[in-house]
């Protein structure tokens, strides 16, 4: 890289845990390989410190924890709270940083507008919209496109999208169905897939078959992502011996899901570990099972996920249950994944049954997913972000 580029600063706020966020750290990480200098704004957790650098990364962690409850206004409090620390601190930081770019990750997608004081000063804005905050609003608490929260939302992704120079999203049917349909122009929107690092995840070496065939999930403990109903369909199989499910995640559906654990008396074949990991533990972990399960309700938001587990489950040469949505079919061809229909009580049993007893079908989607691994990977993505990210600093 030419060296008038080595050492221009970057700000990137990011309402999330740092260590398990994969988007923001691979942002990060890339930024400062390509010679960028890189802090990051954060909440802080208990047990961490307010100041680290990792891997090159300057991390800032300000005294707000990150919320995981079930009460919207809980997120609002908790969003508000960070929003005015790191305001603040952005605004301090500015004076002796001298920011190029402040790069902002939702949600919220009001979280832009930490960037003002460094804007008035020069600074270049770019928001990256990991997950549609309206859509995922519906999701999460079941409320109609008709009421007033939903409809706040939607204006403030408007004027959120509006005031940033340039918006990232995270793959092209977000952009296409939502974004644009919503009113952004297209021509102000970058996709940058959230494809995972190839170096982090590396194909499993020794992938055998055995008996039970063990299955993972890993990640956030929600409603929305049906993991109840993968417990009912657990305890409906018909070889209750021939399945282990493993299941690792914290949110605000950790209590459910351990009453239907209860419920179903599936206990000794389901394990719930609810507590989250370093991204870059996961690759150890997951390198131990057959399939990893991505499941999901229905639904506007949910139809548009392109789940960043399935993308490291695929690159690590693991086949995945998943449900075929619009993000997902344009993404990967049916002989990339096994589909089921959430829809239909008995279609994931189904299905499972199907590979308990015959699980040849896993091998033949592994030697699949190896061919077009190369396809899924963030290294192709890295450059498309760094390319945008010098555009804006010169």
């Amino acid at each position: 890289m030419p060296a008038t580029m080595t050492g221009r600063p970057v700000g990137v706020v990011a309402y999330t845990r740092y260590a398990t966020d994969a988007r923001v750290m691979r942002t990060a990480e890339s930024l400062q390989r390509a010679g960028f200098r890189v802090d990051v704004y954060t909440p802080r957790d208990a047990g961490e410190p307010a100041a680290e650098t990792i891997r090159g990364v300057t991390l800032t962690r300000l005294p707000v924890a990150q919320y995981n409850g079930t009460g919207f206004l809980g997120y609002v409090a908790s969003y508000l709270g960070f929003f005015l620390l790191c305001f603040g601190r952005l605004a301090w930081r500015q004076i002796g940083r001298r920011y190029r770019l402040i790069y902002v990750n939702n949600m919220p997608d009001f979280l832009v507008f930490v960037s003002v004081p460094s804007r008035l000063l020069g600074a270049k804005v770019v928001l990256d919209i990991h997950d549609p905050m309206p859509e995922t609003y519906l999701a999460k608490f079941g409320q109609g496109k008709r009421g007033l929260v939903y409809r706040l939302l939607k204006l403030q992704e408007r004027y959120s999208a509006a005031y940033a120079d340039r918006v990232v999203t995270v793959h092209e049917p977000v952009k296409r169905d939502i974004l644009v349909k919503d009113g952004l122009r297209a021509d102000k929107i970058s996709v940058v897939a959230n494809f995972p690092d190839g170096d982090v995840f590396r194909p499993v070496e020794d992938y055998r078959l055995d008996r039970p065939l063990r299955m993972i999930y890993y990640g956030t403990i929600s409603k929305r992502f049906a993991l109840e109903r993968v417990i009912g369909s657990v305890a409906g199989l018909k070889r209750k011996d021939g399945l282990f499910l493993k299941i690792i995640g914290r949110g605000d559906g950790a209590a459910g899901l351990e009453k239907a654990i209860s419920t179903h008396a599936v206990g000794p074949r389901v394990d719930f570990e609810n507590r989250t990991y370093p991204l870059r533990q996961i690759p150890l972990i997951i390198r131990d099972y057959h399939l990893g399960i991505v499941p999901y309700e229905p639904g506007r938001a949910t139809d548009y996920m392109l789940p960043v587990k399935m993308l490291e489950l695929t690159a690590a040469g693991i086949p995945v249950i998943t449900v075929a949505n619009t993000a997902i079919r344009h993404y990967f061809s049916p002989d990339l994944f096994f589909a089921y229909d959430p829809s239909r009580a008995d279609s994931l049993t189904a299905l499972l049954d199907d590979l308990i007893g015959q699980p040849g079908p896993l091998l033949t989607m592994r030697e699949a997913l190896l061919k077009k691994r190369e396809d899924y990977l963030w290294e192709k993505e890295a450059g498309k972000l760094i390319g945008l990210v010098v555009d804006l600093t010169r």
